[in-house]
């Protein structure tokens, strides 16, 4: 099943809407991958606007906290539109332990930054990077991860270990390369597993609060991705996933605060 069908929704009324949070998608067993819960809730969110008479096609901005973690199957997603706006439109949407707020705005096939960028990170040639093989993540809805080898992570019985001093690179494609949305960019900027796996090697690390920027269309071909943590301290982590598209641009933007378990 692809990421598409994984967050379709039926419509309940009262801007209400059923999902089947599906297993393609979990991380730790019986819970469901953070930025695809982001990216379910972001589709609804657009559902309401747009019933609500919102124009806007693609969400823009997004910030999600994870309270609890809802448990795979069926779900029901509310949400409320705060404001509908010629240039921008905001949404609420919610589901059982999670909330999450939506800016809604047009992304221009092709744009370039009038002012500022974000350089591409580095990356060796794919066909130099071996595909991540994870238990849970591998082939995940026809996408696929190749890590950067000096960037990687690796997984065996005794847990993850990976190089990259809290970094990791890897190319990302969809489908055999097809055009990634701007809805799915929600998913890929939590995709990849902790970057804080390549410092030291913890349990579970639960996301507690994600925010996330969808800057540009993605033009087709694979995705250029770079996930590093910042700070570890106190039994937190921040990091941040930046994404480029195959013309070198930059596409989405998160950062996130983590949970560890120090060891």
């Amino acid at each position: 099943m692809d990421l598409d069908e994984a967050t379709a929704h039926t419509p309940l009324g009262d801007g209400r809407y059923a999902v089947d949070l599906r297993e393609e998608f979990a991380i730790g067993g019986n819970k469901p991958n953070g930025g695809y819960l982001l990216a379910c809730l972001g589709r609804a969110a657009l559902a309401a606007a747009h019933e609500a008479g919102a124009a806007q096609p693609y969400v823009v901005a997004a910030g999600i906290q994870y309270v609890l973690s809802p448990d795979l199957g069926p779900a029901v997603i509310e949400t409320e539109v705060l404001r509908v706006g010629r240039t921008a439109s905001q949404v609420s949407a919610r589901t059982a332990g999670v909330a999450a707020r939506f800016t809604l705005g047009t992304l221009h096939d092709g744009s370039t930054p009038h002012w500022g960028a974000v350089s591409p990170v580095e990356i060796a040639p794919m066909d130099d990077c071996p595909p991540m093989v994870h238990p849970q993540r591998t082939g995940r809805g026809g996408i696929e991860v190749r890590f950067d080898p000096g960037h990687r992570l690796e997984f065996s019985e005794a847990g993850p270990s990976g190089v990259g001093d809290g970094e990791l690179r890897a190319w990302m494609t969809f489908d055999g390369g097809r055009a990634v949305t701007p809805a799915e960019l929600l998913y890929v900027v939590d995709s990849l597993p902790p970057a804080t796996f390549t410092v030291l090697a913890t349990g579970w690390v639960p996301t507690l609060d994600l925010s996330v920027y969808v800057r540009a269309v993605p033009a087709p071909g694979p995705l250029r991705v770079r996930f590093r943590a910042q700070v570890i301290q106190d039994g937190f982590a921040d990091e941040v996933f930046d994404v480029w598209d195959s013309s070198d641009r930059l596409v989405a933007q998160s950062t996130q605060l983590t949970a560890l378990r120090m060891p």
